[in-house]
């Protein structure tokens, strides 16, 4: 199985992100929400919406290559297209968390999320 992350398993569409928000359901947890719905692929892909009020650019980025790199490394199974969004607890607590804390954290969110959508048809 490759490491690789390619473009195939992000979400980028606009029809797609909008697809999940309208029907997908909704998790959260205390530094993430996350919606998620069943895609026509063979393979899950993420979409990661971070807004201005989380901070500066550089802020959202590196929050963004966290949530990639989670996800990569997770092998998050079945066919489900997620939308992760962070919270304002974790705006509040991100400066001082580094990349293991916030993975583990979004680890046992992701196997959360595939649980969930194992368990329900979606």
């Amino acid at each position: 199985m490759s490491e690789r992350f390619g473009p195939e398993k992000r979400l980028k569409k606009r029809r797609d992100f909008e697809r999940v928000f309208l029907e997908g359901k909704i998790v959260k947890s205390e530094w993430f929400v996350a919606r998620y719905a069943k895609n026509d692929v063979n393979f899950s892909r993420i979409g990661i919406v971070v807004s201005r009020k989380f901070g500066k650019a550089h802020v959202r980025n590196r929050f963004k290559r966290y949530v990639r790199e989670t996800f990569r490394r997770s092998h998050l199974g079945g066919n489900i297209d997620v939308l992760i969004m962070p919270t304002k607890e974790l705006k509040k607590e991100f400066e001082n968390l580094n990349y293991r804390e916030l993975s583990e954290a979004l680890q046992r969110f992701l196997k959360e999320i595939s649980f969930k959508s194992e368990k329900v048809k979606l």
